[in-house]
């Protein structure tokens, strides 16, 4: 009978030992909480993970993963301010819109707010000490992600909780390119030479070092990732495999590229050119040439591949696959001044010594815009023009489409305006 008892004992005492051993991990639980970057998955539950192109009027900057600045949604002409908010901090990256017409906004200063479609504030979410360099995105589940100048990534959800906060190991510092959305809900963010491919919970999959610094925005490729760089190269990029050269566009894509057809690369380079690189071959082919100024890139991609610039000296111009002009639009008032006297600039307005944010366009052929003095407002595909403020704010930074015939310009002063029809 001992050994029987013995023998029960023994077999017992494992089993206290296990619910020791849980308990004592159970009670270190809430000082680990604090240090806990991401969501944990319970393998015991279902887990639900949403995949395909994040849904949205604006989910990334210039509006999807190809970069085409073009909107599904119809831009308001004429288009009218129908209100103005005054944001406590500033404004450097373009704003985002939700599915619902909400805005959300990073600022210079740590923190993201969400205003609704009807510019009342919904949320205000502090994002550590360190504000991002580059424009968020929104996940394929609509969580907005961002990588702060420490190098931290942050996801948060559509009611502004916190869902991940994962160190990259990165110099935050060189985190300006523009981060991309993948389809299965996953992300891919560059700082400096390095890439870094996240899964939808935030946690790292998969790294790669360039063979120089990424500049501009990453972009959805046929076969994978594609990469800019400062000096013109662009990669791509599908892990496991190392990045790859495509080509190059011979000189500074600052604002990144757009890709107008699964074959063309279009970037406005070193500020003066419009450049379209073929993907498959690297070749290149100068579809705008510098007689025209400064140009403000990217391009917006209209129907038929028609690519949408606006230049300095405030023409609107749209130029085919065969280097045609499509569309030219003088958007700025001449001065008084006799044209003889004053050139181009007599002929289309004072040049704007700042660039102005890229341009916007819709399926319809309208054109939204915000040039660098503050001038904002809608060209309609036959040219017409429809002016909703000759002086909507100091320095506009993004114009962005926000609904059915609503499109919201960010200012770097922290002034968000919505215009209507």
């Amino acid at each position: 009978m001992s050994a029987v008892r013995a023998n029960h004992r023994s077999a017992r005492r494992p089993r206290r030992l296990w619910r020791a051993g849980l308990a004592a991990a159970a009670a270190l639980l809430p000082a680990a909480a604090p240090l806990a970057f991401a969501d944990a998955v319970d393998t015991s539950r279902p887990h639900t993970i949403v995949v395909g192109a994040p849904r949205g009027f604006a989910p990334s900057e210039r509006l999807d993963a190809r970069r085409t600045g073009r909107s599904a949604a119809r831009l308001p002409f004429p288009a009218r301010e129908a209100w103005r908010r005054q944001l406590r901090g500033g404004i450097d990256a373009a704003p985002l819109a939700d599915a619902d017409g909400n805005l959300l906004l990073t600022l210079t200063v740590p923190e993201v707010v969400k205003l609704g479609a009807d510019g009342r504030e919904r949320w205000r979410v502090r994002i550590g000490d360190s504000a991002p360099l580059a424009p968020a995105v929104l996940t394929s589940d609509g969580t907005l992600a961002l990588v702060t100048s420490s190098g931290l990534a942050v996801g948060l959800t559509p009611a502004g909780g916190v869902r991940f906060a994962v160190p990259l190991g990165l110099r935050g510092r060189d985190a300006d390119v523009t981060p991309l959305a993948l389809d299965d809900g996953g992300l891919v963010v560059a700082a400096g030479r390095s890439l870094v491919e996240l899964t939808a919970d935030g946690s790292v999959r998969a790294r790669a070092e360039l063979p120089e610094r990424a500049t501009g925005a990453l972009l959805a490729g046929p076969d994978g990732t594609l990469v800019t760089t400062e000096s013109g190269a662009v990669l791509t990029w599908r892990p496991p495999s190392a990045p790859r050269r495509l080509g190059s566009f011979g000189g500074l894509p600052r604002r990144g590229a757009a890709l107008a057809d699964a074959r063309t690369l279009l970037a406005v380079v070193d500020g003066r050119r419009l450049v379209a690189l073929d993907l498959p071959t690297g070749t290149t082919g100068v579809r705008a040439g510098s007689a025209l100024g400064a140009l403000d890139g990217p391009p917006a991609i209209g129907a038929g591949g028609v690519a949408v610039v606006l230049s300095a000296a405030g023409l609107l111009l749209g130029v085919d696959a065969a280097g045609d002009e499509a569309l030219r639009v003088a958007l700025d008032r001449a001065p008084a001044a006799s044209p003889a006297d004053a050139g181009l600039s007599g002929l289309l307005g004072p040049m704007d010594a700042k660039p102005s944010p890229p341009v916007v366009i819709d399926r319809a052929g309208r054109v939204g815009f915000a040039r660098a003095g503050g001038r904002a407002g809608v060209v309609e595909a036959d040219g017409n023009v429809s002016i909703a403020a000759e002086r909507l704010c100091s320095t506009p930074v993004a114009v962005v489409p926000a609904g059915e015939e609503r499109m919201a310009i960010a200012c770097r002063d922290g002034t968000v305006v919505m215009l209507a029809r």
